[in-house]
């Protein structure tokens, strides 16, 4: 399970998809988050040390940077940080491309709490 003192990086370039996912996290108990518009602005975060990230849910289409783009990036640095992918379709193709990278897991949007939830505890149970 993960540690709830670590923080949770969420990227997402909806807000309403940002906050959506904080919530359904800090009904789980976990409320140590930060929040990201994009892989780029993502990846400054994870690069600074100043936060000590325990997972990233990255969203696959953004503007920027993209997920798949982020994922690759964080994987050339850190092969264990923990990437759930964000997507509101699951696209196979994507899904493939990111499994490739080194993803950790994925949720499809939009995010309530009680199937996110369960699919999240399940997610968590494996880190």
């Amino acid at each position: 399970m993960l540690d709830k003192e670590k923080t949770i990086l969420i990227v997402d370039d909806t807000m309403m998809m940002r906050e959506g996912l904080r919530r359904v996290l800090a009904t789980m108990g976990y409320e140590n988050t930060l929040q990201a518009e994009h892989g780029r602005q993502a990846l400054k975060i994870i690069a600074s040390g100043e936060h000590d990230i325990g997972v990233v849910f990255l969203d696959i289409v953004m503007p920027v940077m993209d997920g798949k783009e982020a994922l690759k990036t964080i994987r050339e640095t850190d092969k264990e940080l923990p990437v759930v992918m964000v997507t509101s379709k699951a696209d196979k193709e994507s899904i493939v491309a990111c499994s490739k990278l080194g993803m950790s897991g994925y949720v499809l949007k939009p995010i309530n709490v009680t199937e996110g939830g369960a699919v999240l505890k399940e997610i968590f149970a494996r880190l």
